[in-house]
């Protein structure tokens, strides 16, 4: 299964969300590899610096699933190329005003590609109980792609992974990203 995460946005999460995936993933025994293809390798640097279970993808391997963390340019050909080789396709969005709007963007270049590909919404660094959280499904209806149930909240925890690995991550969040796992590769 490959699974592309993408954003036409800087700073939605997707490098984050790849590698905390790969890692909940890896952590139940599956084998996962990830492409990064965006041009400032951060989360190459993040697998490089951590203990995470998840391996830089090599052409010709296989995994139990393939993680691709693309830029954040809508005219990349690194994202086209990205969304014609998925099996799923996770638009990762805050909440934010900023994020909805580049959004519906990436949304409108996904379907151009979707062709029977699974795509779904993931909302990320959400604080629970403000008004832009209560208005995720209708956010959700405006930017053109059903959201997943599960959402991602804003957590501390998650920046500290990046330095000292998944292991960082306390039991809450750990949970989260597991849930989100399994909602991504069962959608």
């Amino acid at each position: 299964m490959t699974i592309v995460f993408c954003n036409g946005k800087g700073g939605a999460g997707k490098t984050t969300l790849s590698i905390l995936l790969g890692c909940a993933l890896a952590d139940a025994g599956r084998r996962v590899g990830l492409i990064d293809r965006d041009s400032q390798k951060t989360a190459t640097r993040w697998l490089q610096e951590t203990e995470s279970g998840v391996e830089l993808a090599v052409a010709g391997e296989t995994y139990d699933a393939t993680i691709i963390d693309t830029p954040p340019r809508l005219e990349s050909d690194a994202v086209h190329q990205s969304l014609r080789e998925a099996d799923r396709v996770v638009l990762v969005s805050s909440p934010s005003p900023a994020d909805l709007w580049t959004s519906q963007e990436t949304s409108k270049v996904i379907q151009n590609h979707y062709r029977g590909k699974k795509a779904a919404l993931l909302f990320n660094q959400v604080q629970r109980n403000t008004t832009l959280a209560r208005e995720m499904p209708r956010l959700g209806e405006r930017i053109g792609l059903a959201p997943l149930k599960c959402q991602v909240g804003r957590r501390q925890s998650y920046q500290h992974a990046m330095l000292l690995g998944w292991k960082a991550l306390d039991a809450p969040a750990r949970e989260e990203i597991l849930q989100v796992s399994l909602e991504i590769i069962t959608f």
